[in-house]
């Protein structure tokens, strides 16, 4: 264990934390700020949320850098599995003045929370000109758009 790993507990989980596997995606923090704030120290405090909404959250930790284990009668019990990497389940290729294509099996989950499923190939739009956002319609070739770099 690295010794900057650190474990938060309350009665009924225990989360783990490894700054190492962190890339500060934010969704801790963004969405239970009052558990999660990088501002404070220690920066988790389980005793401010449900159970319930803590578990969510470190569920949708886009690495391993959260996890939780439950725990029963007094002992810990494992109870949320490692997050499988992007590598074995998604490819990502950035088409040149085109959208970013997305092949694998994946689910999007929208920002009410709702999950939309997609096809095994499947085109995101990085102009922000789709009126089909997040997906890409073309309407950056319709269009002309070829900024630098893009």
């Amino acid at each position: 264990m690295d010794k900057k790993e650190r474990s938060y507990s309350n009665d009924e989980i225990t989360v783990h934390w490894k700054p190492r596997e962190c890339v500060h995606a934010g969704t801790c923090f963004r969405e239970l700020r009052k558990v999660f704030d990088p501002s404070r120290r220690p920066w988790i405090d389980l005793s401010e949320g449900e159970t319930a909404a803590i578990i969510d959250i470190v569920d949708r930790c886009p690495t391993d850098a959260l996890t939780y284990d439950r725990i029963e009668n007094g002992n810990i019990e494992a109870s949320n599995t490692p997050k499988p990497s992007v590598a074995e389940t998604v490819n990502f290729s950035i088409m040149r003045n085109g959208p970013i294509l997305a092949e694998g099996k994946f689910t999007i989950i929208k920002e009410d929370g709702s999950e939309q499923n997609v096809k095994s190939i499947t085109s995101f739009c990085r102009c922000g000109l789709s009126k089909n956002p997040p997906f890409c319609d073309g309407k950056h070739n319709k269009e002309g758009f070829f900024p630098d770099n893009f």
